[in-house]
């Protein structure tokens, strides 16, 4: 029997300003009876009232959910106690939700709050990247060589996909920094909503990976580019990736085999698998390379 009934997948933004297309947010969605059309939501606001809208039908529905998003939902060990106090996820996810501004129009204040964490870490300036017209005390627009000596620049999760960017890095070709912090500010609002009561877990933090899929909507880190895209019929590729990643999520459940895929992989020490749940999270499927070859033989 298959885990979920419905898989989103949501390519994330940090656009300063309402947008669409290209380098946008696109919401893909499969459900039981099939694709359900693609959204392409103008700013984050507007996406998370949809997703909410999605994940509250579903629900009404007695329909369970996996919900994936492509950004880092932890930072490498040892930022969480530098930022936020506690070696602990939750501590660093309110620590983004209280301090975190983002405007209904995709205003925020991510290089501000970059700095300021900048400025807090014992070995220096860890976050880099910035728009050319501006300049910060201690946010500089290229990698600072001086660092990352006590708190690593990747994650373990880093080691496996090796393509996917520091959280560290703020803007530039594959940056993940700028969505993660406004993402994860998201997804504690999301987290804390009354409306989802006791219903969400988020991988695999609450999950212990796969050993406790039992809530409703369990919420996920993805990497879309693990699923390769062919040709998109001129369909913008984000919206092209999400499709086919909640297809992919769609067939491994049906093959008994999605559970295999959200589960550590071979070859983790006991210390690495204790701080991947407790501060670093993980990518869905990364470590699982004959699970994604069975898949694209299948294809």
């Amino acid at each position: 029997m298959p885990l979920f009934d419905r898989y989103i997948a949501v390519d994330w933004s940090a656009a300063n300003s309402p947008r669409r297309g290209k380098d946008s947010i696109w919401i893909g969605e499969c459900g039981p009876d099939g694709r359900v059309p693609s959204q392409n939501p103008p700013t984050r606001h507007a996406a998370m009232e949809a997703i909410v809208g999605r994940l509250l039908s579903a629900r009404q529905r007695g329909e369970r959910v996996m919900l994936g998003f492509d950004f880092v939902f932890g930072y490498p060990r040892g930022a969480a106690i530098a930022i936020a106090g506690q070696p602990d996820w939750r501590a660093l996810w309110r620590y983004l939700a209280a301090n975190v501004a983002d405007t209904p129009d995709n205003g925020s204040n991510r290089f501000q709050l970059a700095e300021a964490i900048n400025q807090r870490l014992p070995d220096g300036p860890h976050f880099w990247g910035h728009p050319h017209q501006h300049s910060y005390a201690t946010l500089h627009p290229k990698r600072p060589t001086a660092a990352y000596a006590n708190i690593p620049e990747r994650r373990v999760a880093e080691r496996y996909v090796r393509s996917a960017q520091p959280v560290w890095k703020l803007t530039g070709v594959g940056s993940v920094g700028s969505q993660a912090m406004l993402g994860i500010a998201r997804l504690a609002t999301l987290r804390g909503d009354p409306r989802f009561a006791d219903d969400i877990a988020v991988w695999p933090f609450e999950t212990g990976f796969a050993d406790d899929l039992g809530k409703p909507i369990v919420i996920t880190e993805i990497y879309p580019s693990l699923f390769p895209v062919g040709d998109a019929d001129g369909l913008p590729r984000d919206r092209a990736q999400v499709e086919v990643t909640t297809t992919r999520f769609a067939e491994l459940d049906r093959a008994g085999l999605l559970a295999a895929f959200l589960g550590p992989p071979a070859g983790l020490t006991a210390e690495e698998h204790t701080i991947l749940i407790a501060e670093e999270g993980w990518i869905a499927g990364a470590g699982h390379e004959a699970l994604l070859a069975q898949l694209r033989d299948a294809a």
